[in-house]
């Protein structure tokens, strides 16, 4: 069973090692990780401003999820540890991810995707808009809408 509870300004290190490892398992190089694992930080404002959750099973921490809402609402994050890949906790976080933004009443988001997970995004419901350049990466991202269908 997964629980989610609000990040805090003290995971800043879990957030950012867990987003690491969960690129590790799409086969970027170690080297490429180590760099990217150096330039990036969680500040303390994004964290207090945007909805962070950390995911966690029997466990521990095993992802996490950070929601903006803004002029553009925007799914930020979606990260799983490799071990939880394979285990069915994308579609219970993306569950998760849709009643959070059903209680802010946000009927649609956009994001950007990582290339391995455009496919989830896509399965999910999600459509493609277009894409955008990732300076660290050094190519273009696919930039997905998703459009919120509420039940009667």
């Amino acid at each position: 069973m997964l629980r989610f509870i609000d990040a805090e300004i003290k995971h800043k290190d879990l957030l950012r090692d867990t987003l690491i490892s969960s690129k590790g398992y799409w086969g970027y190089t170690q080297e490429q990780l180590e760099q990217w694992r150096a330039n990036l930080n969680f500040e303390d404002a994004y964290i207090a401003r945007n909805i962070v959750k950390l995911v966690l099973d029997d466990t521990g921490a095993v992802g996490f999820f950070a929601l903006i809402k803004g002029e553009v609402n925007e799914l930020d994050h979606l990260w799983l540890l490799p071990r939880a890949i394979g285990k069915g906790y994308g579609n219970k976080v993306f569950e998760q991810i849709l009643s959070e933004f059903a209680l802010l009443d946000i009927t649609e988001f956009y994001l950007t995707s990582d290339p391995d997970a455009e496919g989830f995004y896509l399965k999910k419901g999600a459509f493609k808009v277009g894409e955008v350049y990732s300076e660290p990466q050094n190519r273009m991202l696919p930039r997905m809408k998703f459009v919120i269908v509420t039940r009667t």
